[in-house]
């Protein structure tokens, strides 16, 4: 039986979490102004919420102001037009580094929360049904990793087999619901709202198609101008983003009461909470070391980036040794 945890526990680990600290002195501490974005799914927001919670912010002398987008193609916009000095995705955190636009700078988790469904009424009861079909996704996201993916091990191909209609993912789920499409591909938490389309049937998600089927790095990402001019400022976010991880993995339970009810109340209930962190590959901070040290990190970047390209979404991308740029974490955590 899982045990329950009060609203009231959850805050009081978050309390003893301090403890969690990484042993090095904070930064100097006139608070500096910095302006994140975000995608609200806990994949990409969940650390930022407990970084606030934590107080870890403060403690590294930053002072944050957050803007939300629905779809990572906004965010990384706004990220290379300068109104946000990082952003924080899923997707397509592969996709706008690998054109050049933006630099990856502090993974969050592996991300397993890509999911296609499609309705019965309109003829679509599994993957091989969407053969010819019209399906709602947004190129360039997890949303299409996840189809692509699905397509192949269903013996089609993804490009000409299917019609894919792109659009922003709050209104590719209202056109599945409202039945003008038969079938979505998307992710955590729009999979909610999917799921109360009539007549509808979860297809395929990530999780079931092993490591090798190009699961998502979830990460901040940056521009060269801010690591050029201003490194110092990554290097606190990095520092007050560690106990928070480290929240996540310990206190996993109270991390998730704690930003469903203060962060996530009108968007899903508990459960749907806990399968969001189910969702995720964390990882602690010496874990994320030794994978950039090895490289594992970047061969998990190029993995995804090299679907848009099959996709035909990229021609030329950047490796991601060239649009990644781990130097202020290892100068964070040291191994």
């Amino acid at each position: 039986m899982k045990r329950h945890i009060t609203r009231r526990a959850a805050v009081a680990g978050l309390a003893a979490a301090g403890s969690l600290t990484l042993t090095r002195a904070p930064f100097a501490q006139t608070l500096r102004p910095i302006r994140i974005g975000h995608l609200h799914i806990p994949t990409c927001d969940a650390q930022m919420w407990l970084m606030k919670e934590l107080d870890t912010y403060r403690k590294e002398g930053l002072e944050p102001t957050f803007t939300r987008f629905n779809t990572g193609i906004e965010g990384f916009s706004a990220l290379v037009g300068g109104s946000v000095d990082v952003f924080t995705t899923g997707g397509v955190t592969h996709n706008f580094p690998a054109r050049g636009q933006g630099i990856v700078v502090l993974p969050n988790c592996i991300e397993w929360g890509g999911q296609v469904f499609g309705r019965e009424d309109l003829g679509v009861k599994k993957i091989q049904d969407l053969k010819g079909k019209k399906i709602a996704t947004t190129l360039g996201t997890t949303g299409q990793i996840i189809l692509y993916t699905a397509l192949k091990r269903a013996g089609l191909d993804p490009v000409k087999d299917v019609d894919i209609v792109s659009q922003t993912m709050p209104a590719a789920v209202t056109s599945y619901v409202t039945g003008s499409l038969p079938a979505l591909s998307t992710w955590v938490p729009f999979n909610l709202r999917a799921r109360e389309a009539k007549t509808s049937v979860r297809l395929a998600e990530a999780r079931e198609f092993g490591p090798d089927a190009g699961f998502v790095v979830a990460a901040y990402s940056s521009t060269q101008r801010i690591i050029d001019s201003d490194p110092d400022l990554i290097r606190r976010l990095i520092a007050a983003w560690g106990p928070a991880n480290e929240m996540m993995i310990q206190k996993k339970d109270e991390s998730a009461l704690l930003l469903q009810e203060k962060y996530y109340k009108n968007d899903m209930g508990i459960e749907d909470m806990r399968a969001n962190f189910d969702a995720m590959e964390l990882h602690t901070t010496s874990e994320w070391t030794q994978r950039i040290n090895d490289k594992s990190l970047e061969k998990q970047l190029d993995s995804v980036t090299d679907i848009f390209v099959q996709l035909g979404a990229i021609k030329g991308p950047l490796p991601a040794s060239k649009y990644s740029n781990f130097a202020a974490y290892l100068d964070v955590f040291k191994a």
